[in-house]
């Protein structure tokens, strides 16, 4: 029953990602980013957008550098949801997103409260 709300959980977590990614028929599904290649792909991805959308994408670097997963994926929910994001902005976006739900996932595995509530919230919220 567990495995099933999780399934639901991603289901519903990267439906609007993969909408958004798969109304262009030449896109591929997105895929995972290297943790170790966050800051190379957000600099070449944001680094001449407009300053809030650039602050953002810093936020999410600087919090998946620092370990801290549930400010990352609340950083991401917003890069997501408050910008236009071109192509390969949305790309890198929905790469980091489904990292960050992997580390998130497996720090709740590890015991930590902090992910588990965040993903607890997400749930709730969504």
């Amino acid at each position: 029953m567990i495995h099933f709300h999780l399934r639901l959980f991603w289901l519903a977590l990267l439906f609007p990602l993969l909408v958004g990614v798969g109304c262009d028929r030449s896109s591929t599904a997105p895929t995972p980013l290297a943790v170790e290649g966050f800051p190379a792909a957000f600099e070449k991805a944001f680094g001449k957008a407009k300053p809030e959308v650039k602050e953002l994408g810093n936020q999410v670097v600087a919090a998946v550098q620092a370990k801290d997963y549930s400010k990352a994926f609340f950083s991401l929910q917003s890069l997501i949801n408050a910008a236009t994001l071109s192509k390969q902005q949305m790309g890198v976006a929905s790469g980091a997103l489904l990292t960050v739900n992997n580390l998130l996932e497996a720090a709740k595995a590890e015991g930590n409260q902090n992910a588990a509530e965040t993903i607890k919230v997400y749930r709730e919220t969504k």
